[in-house]
């Protein structure tokens, strides 16, 4: 591995990172006659003309972290400073300056949880570039010095050490290496020798994380954390390529190609996120979908931050117009089932851009991913635009043990992340084994009717031997769940528990249950074993742990000696028949 990287030339003007001449010839010339774009501008001075009466963000640390302050710090002096660069108004440049000089006073930037070190370091790699020709010498040497001491020394350290998170392949490698790359350019020119050492270790440490958006894209710590590895993996190739020309090769890691459409296909018609791991339902704009779009020709990406931003008017972001890219004017559908490999994510849907389609969202996998839960064959579910499976998806960071994923860990034995509160089974009672590695065993995606069927004996194996769950998705009958379990010989009990998570108002008749929720309905009927019936159960909290409020469990409990056993699960909107079949059939 080199130990620093020779820096070429740079063009002697700036703006010089993100903000190119195009880009910004774009953004001020007005010639575009694109009413979205011009919408965006018009927010984006709103928002910085509010900021104006705003003080500046306040140091302060709850828990480990101050993350949402930092990346509050990094939104308010890119809006102020692209502000600033589009109408050359020194009101917008003074009250970035004024940002960044009451961050530069903070005790530090809390190195300690290095994602808010990484977030300010690029906040003041923004302003120092993008405020250059309003700053007097005095200023920008205060902002260089602040960046190096409080960021980049205590960064490279780290680096060379290494800390934990330097070579992890998840995202605080991203943004921890990436925000480091990025104020490191910044200050290239004044301290070349840093600037080389923090962007050679950078560039090679963050091929690890970006080799896990490998083979097809996925992020197997969920939505939510595939945007902020998305995000901040376009805004160190973006920052290299501005800046230096050329990316050295980080853009053409496997995988990273496909990553755009990840999201998209965990995002179901009712607009929410497939939510596995501990990741939100919502689907914010994002700023990396234009950027991936346009970089990959990936028109779906444009097409999704467009109606994300005509969805959400007050969350934009001032990179939504720095890589803004017009809306093509086709519809643009994707396949309509896929897996993820590596990740083992199923999403399967009836249709897209139908807000009354069905849609699943499956996942097999390992307890041992980033951020991973025990919801190995945990599933959601969309019908006529309600969500009727749901993930509760996080509990609090801060919980004793959180963290703790080992066979016994601490994390286990909260309820939002263990197999108890998905929609999976629960075998005698016991949490699904943390270490084993469960995997999409096949998949047919051809014609009408979608199937998979997910191998998860790894997750059992207490238990029983062998364990498979296979989906299908039909547009005439619906959704079909069906479980094969065969008992370990070992095993002392014989119970099967099926369980759905959902808030939808629940009527039982025996072997079926009607679920109701925003005037819709949805039906599920026990297709085998003849004599199971459907029980509602209540979720819980423990006194520590988020609440559910609103949400209840559909059951289905079997008792059952025998060494193998079928439980199949038909879902519909209306009446309808399934035939059941091994699924070594399917």
């Amino acid at each position: 591995m080199h130990d620093r990287i020779s820096l070429p030339p740079r063009a002697a003007t700036h703006p010089r990172l993100f903000l190119d001449p195009n880009r910004l010839h774009r953004l001020q010339s007005g010639l575009q006659n694109d009413p979205v774009l011009e919408s965006l501008k018009r927010r984006l001075f709103r928002q910085a003309d509010a900021l104006l009466n705003e003080p500046a963000t306040e140091f302060r640390i709850v828990g480990p972290r101050m993350l949402e302050r930092a990346q509050q710090v990094f939104a308010r002096v890119a809006t102020l400073s692209l502000a600033y660069r589009l109408v050359q108004n020194p009101k917008y440049a003074e009250c970035a300056k004024q940002e960044l000089f009451a961050v530069g006073g903070y005790p530090h930037w809390n190195p300690s949880h290095f994602l808010d070190t990484a977030e300010l370091c690029t906040a003041f790699a923004i302003g120092i570039d993008w405020l250059y020709d309003t700053l007097s010498q005095v200023e920008r040497g205060a902002f260089e010095e602040t960046l190096v001491q409080k960021g980049l020394a205590p960064g490279l350290e780290a680096q060379e050490k290494p800390e934990w998170w330097v070579r992890v392949p998840h995202n605080w490698n991203l943004v921890c290496n990436g925000g480091l790359a990025i104020g490191a350019l910044a200050v290239a020119d004044a301290l070349p020798e840093l600037a080389s050492r923090i962007l050679a270790q950078a560039i090679q440490n963050l091929s690890i994380a970006l080799d896990h958006f490998a083979p097809d894209g996925a992020w197997e710590g969920g939505p939510h954390y595939w945007e902020y590895s998305a995000w901040y993996s376009a805004l160190t190739i973006d920052a290299l390529e501005t800046s230096l020309g050329h990316n050295f090769g980080l853009a053409e890691r496997p995988g990273f190609d496909r990553a755009g459409v990840f999201p998209l296909h965990c995002l179901g018609p009712s607009r929410l996120y497939f939510n596995f791991a501990d990741a939100d339902v919502r689907a914010l704009p994002q700023a990396s979908l234009f950027w991936l779009g346009q970089r990959y020709r990936l028109p779906a990406c444009v097409v999704e931050n467009h109606r994300r931003i005509q969805e959400h008017p007050g969350r934009i972001h001032a990179f939504d117009l720095i890589w803004y890219q017009e809306q093509p004017m086709q519809q643009i559908e994707l396949p309509r089932g896929i897996a993820f490999r590596r990740a083992e994510i199923v999403c399967m849907r009836t249709a897209w851009n139908d807000p009354q389609a069905f849609f699943v969202g499956a996942k097999a996998g390992s307890g041992q991913a980033d951020h991973a839960h025990l919801d190995l064959g945990a599933f959601v579910l969309d019908a006529a635009g309600v969500r009727w499976s749901s993930d509760f998806g996080p509990d609090d960071y801060d919980l004793p043990g959180y963290w703790d994923s080992g066979r016994d860990g601490g994390r286990w034995k909260y309820y939002r992340l263990n197999n108890r509160s998905h929609s999976t089974l629960t075998l005698n009672g016991h949490l699904q084994n943390p270490l084993g590695q469960t995997t999409i065993a096949q998949a047919s995606f051809h014609g009408q009717s979608l199937s998979v069927v997910l191998d998860l004996g790894a997750a059992y194996s207490d238990d029983a031997s062998a364990v498979r769950r296979g989906i299908r998705l039909s547009p005439e009958t619906g959704v079909l769940i069906q479980d094969e379990v065969a008992w370990s010989p070992e095993a002392k009990q014989h119970e099967l528990r099926w369980q759905l998570t959902t808030d939808a108002e629940i009527a039982l008749r025996g072997d079926t249950a009607v679920l109701t929720k925003e005037g819709r309905t949805l039906q599920a009927r026990i297709l085998a074993p003849a004599n199971a019936v459907f029980q509602v159960a209540p979720t819980f909290a423990g006194p520590s742990e988020q609440p559910n409020p609103g949400f209840r469990q559909l059951i289905a409990t079997v008792q059952d000696v025998r060494a193998e056993i079928r439980l199949a699960v038909l879902m519909s909107l209306a009446p309808a028949e399934a035939e059941v079949v091994p699924l070594a059939r399917w």
